[in-house]
């Protein structure tokens, strides 16, 4: 009988060596903890209290608190509880607005919203850029005192100050706007009406006004500078027909060219002689001047 041997396997033949040495291990962080001393923690800070054995606020107690940062001057005078605790009941107090007859609680509400300690020291502040015919001092004071009295507060008064000012300004605006117009529209319907006369006439005019003013003894410039009557027609009409009725000057007839021209230039021509003294009243001159001008302009029929 035949007998197989078995072949030889590679893998049979394999043989694990003995005493292999095992691959070494790193140690682990919680090896490393379990074997590190422990270091302890720091202390939690502590807050300071408020107050100290005392009962007292110690300093700046109010500094922990930053909603109280913009008080901080105010609360600092505070050193303990029952005092700011008054200072809260009397503000509480003063909520309602007092009646202006109780001194002691009108005082303590000025004090409260930051009126000076008398009526003197409160005055109104001129709003700048404010014209001199907006602003009455006298009228400022006596809206001061009273603001004062009934304890206006001094902002609220300085807005009502700017908007006078500026609610005066605009009327004022308007106003001279309004004297514009009447005197453009007062030009228009003279110089339609006096026509190719329009320049003389209110020569005339001004020269009748001026003649009268020194006989009475007014100053007649302000007057003639006077808006209302500048844009009344119907005033410059009657002055013009007042001065034909006076007869400043004997009117004749066929008076040469000659003579109102001169006329004319005593009054439009800075370079003639008399121009200055006619135009201006204080002028030494101006009476000669202007008769001058009167024995000239008036030796003719006026026009109306």
């Amino acid at each position: 009988m035949t007998m197989k041997h078995n072949e030889p396997n590679e893998e049979n033949n394999r043989q694990v060596p003995e005493n292999t040495p095992e691959t070494p291990q790193m140690p682990t962080a919680a090896a490393d903890t379990q074997t590190a001393p422990a270091e302890p923690l720091p202390p939690a800070p502590q807050e300071a209290p408020l107050m100290d054995a005392e009962g007292s606020f110690t300093p700046e107690w109010y500094r922990r608190f930053e909603e109280l940062e913009p008080y901080a001057a105010t609360l600092s005078k505070f050193h303990r509880p029952e005092a700011l605790a008054k200072s809260y009941a009397h503000l509480e107090r003063l909520k309602g607005y007092p009646d202006p007859a109780d001194a002691r609680r009108m005082e303590a509400f000025r004090c409260a919203v930051g009126l000076p300690d008398s009526a003197d020291s409160f005055v109104l502040i001129r709003p700048e850029d404010t014209p001199d015919e907006l602003w009455d001092p006298e009228l400022a004071a006596g809206l001061a005192g009273v603001a004062y009295e009934y304890g206006v507060p001094p902002k609220a008064m300085e807005a009502l100050a700017a908007r006078y000012a500026a609610e005066g300004r605009r009327h004022l605006e308007k106003l001279q706007q309004q004297q514009q117009e009447a005197l453009q529209q007062a030009d228009s319907q003279l110089q339609e009406q006096w026509g190719q006369h329009y320049e003389d006439n209110l020569r005339t005019v001004s020269s009748f006004i001026r003649t009268m003013g020194e006989r009475a003894g007014v100053d007649t410039e302000e007057l003639l500078q006077d808006p209302a009557l500048r844009a009344n027609a119907d005033f410059a009409r009657l002055m013009l027909e007042a001065a034909s009725l006076m007869q400043e000057a004997p009117l004749r007839m066929g008076l040469p060219s000659d003579d109102r021209r001169e006329a004319h230039r005593i009054a439009h021509d800075p370079t003639h002689p008399l121009h200055e003294a006619y135009m201006r009243t204080s002028h030494p001159q101006h009476r000669y001047a202007n008769e001058q001008y009167d024995r000239l302009a008036f030796g003719r029929k006026l026009h109306s």
